[in-house]
């Protein structure tokens, strides 16, 4: 029996597809599916997860007896974090490895370079991880669905959390490329429409890979902000805020941390992540997930290969499979276009709840968190608390926006 997340949608399609027989769709041509992540370096800890959460999905799909009575297999590739590689191992996905689309990235500037190559191509990729809202805005095309949040989602979450809160004066940080300028930007124009008399005391942009914080913690130190807007993420993060605990920076300023509640963060700090930091997240493995039978058995299955309890992006891994599984079944077809068509416009069920993929940008309507970090001592790392949720629908760009921004784009003849 198939799982239960497959859409209610579906069921009239999914019932025909239970006819074959893992033994039949042994014997049929796989449906060829293209990982292309940086898995090595500074993304490494986000991303070997993630794959670990499709493989995952897979196999549970297989076994059940695959997708139109196919299995599905992955051609895993690492782009190491650029651009050039990731698009040319994009090529090669399609062109040498027959792959019939690609899911995948986690940097931003990488996603965009990704997604031309797509658009000429006409071969659907799907972004996994990256969250830039130009993406599946400005940006956006036919051949591009994101299965996540996007910047905008992370921004004015965390904007719509900090408006309950006094604080009146901000300073900003964040690495100097796409992600960084981009949410700092849709938590600041939130920010102002959520709260009267804010204000901007200035921003920064260390390069990505910075491993030497001190002029940029002695400068906002000198500021005195009320709080701190930070898009810093992965290694840099954790390499700021170890360096700014030993200034007493997080008993002096407010530290609000785009990503900073999820595991990749809170599990390599452990007790270095000092309590009261306003941290974002996706998925929390003990309190964000809708569907808790089904969490358990996740997250059973994902320690006994990794290790380890799953993070936002292995759920992503995991969620992304299935969503593309509902909608070539839906579809009748692993062909770009037919899942397309499939997905646009579709409601789908996961674990982290009903989820549709938005016609006008292909962009998922995942929920939202922000809380504050705190010491759990059931862990041996930070939990959160005081959390604010925000379901997609309330913090995501509307069609209209949506429009206006794609045409504004287009006049500056990007």
């Amino acid at each position: 029996m198939r799982r239960k997340t497959f859409s209610k949608l579906l069921i009239p399609a999914i019932a025909l597809a239970l006819i074959a027989t893992p033994a039949m769709a042994a014997k049929k041509k796989p449906i060829k599916i293209g990982l292309l992540y940086a898995l090595s370096g500074l993304a490494a800890v986000y991303t070997k997860g993630t794959v670990i959460g499709h493989q995952i999905a897979a196999e549970e799909i297989n076994a059940a007896g695959g997708v139109l009575g196919r299995k599905i297999k992955f051609v895993v590739r690492d782009n190491k974090l650029k651009p050039g590689i990731a698009v040319k191992e994009f090529r090669r996905m399609v062109t040498r490895d027959k792959v019939d689309f690609v899911m995948g990235i986690i940097s931003s500037g990488v996603a965009l370079a990704v997604s031309q190559v797509a658009k000429e191509m006409k071969v659907l990729f799907v972004d996994t991880i990256a969250q830039t809202a130009a993406l599946t805005g400005e940006q956006g095309h036919n051949y591009v669905i994101r299965t996540n949040t996007n910047s905008t989602v992370i921004g004015r979450t965390a904007a719509l959390a900090a408006s309950k809160q006094s604080w009146k004066k901000y300073y900003f940080i964040g690495p100097d490329y796409e992600w960084g300028h981009r949410v700092n930007s849709d938590f600041w124009s939130f920010l102002q429409v959520k709260k009267d008399g804010v204000e901007k005391l200035g921003d920064l942009w260390p390069k990505l890979g910075e491993r030497d914080y001190s002029a940029h913690i002695t400068a906002m130190l000198n500021a005195k902000p009320d709080a701190v807007f930070s898009s810093l993420w992965g290694g840099d993060l954790i390499a700021f805020i170890k360096q700014a605990s030993a200034y007493g920076f997080f008993d002096k300023i407010q530290y609000i941390s785009t990503g900073g509640g999820d595991l990749d963060i809170l599990k390599p700090l452990g007790k270095e992540m000092p309590d009261g930091v306003m941290a974002t997240y996706l998925y929390a493995f003990d309190t964000a997930p809708v569907k808790q039978a089904e969490n358990k058995k996740f997250i059973a299955e994902f320690k006994k290969r990794a290790g380890y309890v799953p993070k936002s992006g292995d759920i992503i891994g995991y969620v992304s499979t299935y969503m593309l599984a509902q909608a070539m079944e839906k579809a009748g077809s692993s062909d770009s276009d037919a899942i397309i068509k499939a997905m646009r416009g579709s409601k789908f069920e996961t674990i982290l709840g009903d989820v549709e993929v938005r016609k006008i940008d292909g962009q998922a309507t995942f929920a939202y968190h922000a809380g504050f970090t705190y010491t759990n001592p059931k862990y041996p790392f930070k939990r959160l608390k005081d959390v604010t949720r925000a379901e997609g629908l309330e913090v995501l760009r509307t069609d209209a926006e949506v429009t206006k921004a794609r045409a504004d784009y287009k006049k500056k003849g990007s």
